[in-house]
């Protein structure tokens, strides 16, 4: 339980690194840089076996990894080790599922680190996939937390959630990452009890996004999406200090196209 004593800062980073294989020296560095207490990787297209574990724990990290034979992975890096940990969601058969969702209780803390499905095209299959993992995503957390628990969300969604979360909503409405049904969905998760920690911050703030695609000077010209996100239930929202974007490693070497997501919580030592 969250008290009032003395704080510390405690820093939570989520990333969707497209490929640790191609983006290890990145994430290592920026583990050197910030030395967040916990970072959660997204697309890590990696078997288990195949993670690089031993630069990580040299830099002292503990080390949690769902990936498989898709381009998916999703990984819990943190500077304690979890006390409990959840893979997949338990109890359904879903191939993808085991490489998308990974829950880990970390500092009393509950930390989930998805990877929801990209969706495209509109109206396939793979869309309708992608709303049903949401939904999903919410009859899990009713399953299994409570929103009057510390609990944390966090990753790729997939999903700009409002206007404001992308450069040119006229120009993408209807899109994938910005149709209605998605953005619809996403709401109902968020219903289960969960807070945008961003928008918790900075609720009016344009231009704050978290992608940008490779081509057309997108980055250069902030042409993009916030479709990475942290959202915390009420417990830890009464302890955010700030959330942003942590551009800086978008505009390095070979970047991943998404950039980090920070938030800091200032929490009993």
């Amino acid at each position: 339980m969250l008290l009032e004593e003395e704080a510390m800062d405690w820093k939570v980073s989520t990333w969707n690194v497209n490929s640790l294989k191609a983006r290890q020296e990145q994430v290592l560095k920026y583990l050197e840089l910030r030395k967040p207490a916990v970072l959660a990787l997204q697309e890590t297209k990696l078997r288990d076996e195949a993670f690089p574990q031993l630069p990580f724990q040299t830099l002292g990290y503990h080390i949690l990894h769902a990936g498989g034979p898709g381009r998916n992975g999703v990984a819990i890096l943190s500077q304690e080790p979890a006390e409990e940990w959840l893979r997949g969601f338990p109890g359904q058969e879903d191939p993808q599922a085991p490489e998308r969702l990974l829950a880990a209780k970390i500092h009393g803390i509950w930390i989930l680190a998805v990877y929801i499905p990209n969706g495209s095209p509109v109206g396939s299959d793979y869309f309708l996939y992608k709303l049903e993992f949401i939904y999903r995503l919410r009859e899990f957390l009713e399953a299994r937390f409570s929103p009057e628990v510390p609990l944390l969300l966090c990753g790729d969604f997939n999903v700009a959630p409002e206007p404001i979360d992308v450069f040119d909503p006229e120009l993408l409405a209807g899109h994938i990452c910005f149709h209605e049904r998605e953005r619809s969905a996403l709401k109902v998760l968020a219903d289960w009890g969960l807070y945008d920690a961003l928008r918790a911050k900075h609720p009016e703030t344009p231009g704050l996004f978290s992608w940008w695609d490779y081509q057309f000077g997108a980055f250069k010209a902030n042409r993009g999406m916030r479709l990475d996100h942290i959202w915390v239930t009420k417990p830890l929202l009464n302890h955010l200090r700030d959330c942003y974007i942590d551009r800086e490693p978008r505009g390095w070497k070979r970047p991943s196209d998404h950039a980090p997501v920070v938030a800091v919580f200032e929490l009993p030592d």
